[in-house]
């Protein structure tokens, strides 16, 4: 039989998030930096992209978002959503984005073991060559069975995915 989609709540983003290191400046910080990210992601997960449509999703949702994310002074704007966005630390993201998708990952019911595709990629047309800029080259490591990219990282152009793996 096959494993049902583990659902993720709020709360469980919420707490792979909590008490990041806030990059923001510490003048008018009215949203939770965490609340600011969980839109964010749940944003981009149903589809949408830019602070402004973050913004205009979660304005659609306001009267469920606050049961949901510490809110107190409602649905952040796209201006705060953008820098908030820009601020944070890629690395710091990532590591705290990996442990969520690990938890939603995670089924303690499934014995099966678990496949990781790894995959290295050019990008077609990302060089110049008449500024010496050479293409650029990344590694990717995927969870097939949930349609999942986990991570992706630039590489050396003499890197390979069997020499890049280890780092990811």
């Amino acid at each position: 039989m096959a494993s049902q989609a583990k659902l993720m709540t709020p709360e469980e983003l919420v707490a792979c998030f909590e008490n990041p290191e806030d990059p923001r400046s510490q003048i008018n910080l009215e949203h939770p930096l965490v609340s600011v990210v969980a839109i964010s992601i749940m944003a981009v997960l149903a589809g949408v992209d830019g602070p402004t449509s973050i913004h205009r999703w979660a304005k659609s949702l306001e009267g469920q978002l606050p049961s949901l994310l510490d809110l107190p002074n409602g649905i952040p704007s796209r201006d705060v959503i953008r820098r908030v966005l820009c601020a944070l630390r890629p690395e710091s993201f990532q590591v705290r984005f990996a442990e969520w998708i690990s938890r939603m990952l995670a089924d303690k019911d499934d014995d099966a073991q678990r496949h990781l595709a790894v995959d290295g990629e050019t990008v077609r047309g990302s060089g110049d060559s008449n500024s010496g800029v050479g293409p650029l080259h990344s590694i990717s490591v995927c969870a097939s069975e949930k349609g999942l990219k986990l991570v992706q990282v630039a590489t050396d152009l003499r890197s390979n995915e069997i020499t890049a793996t280890p780092e990811l």
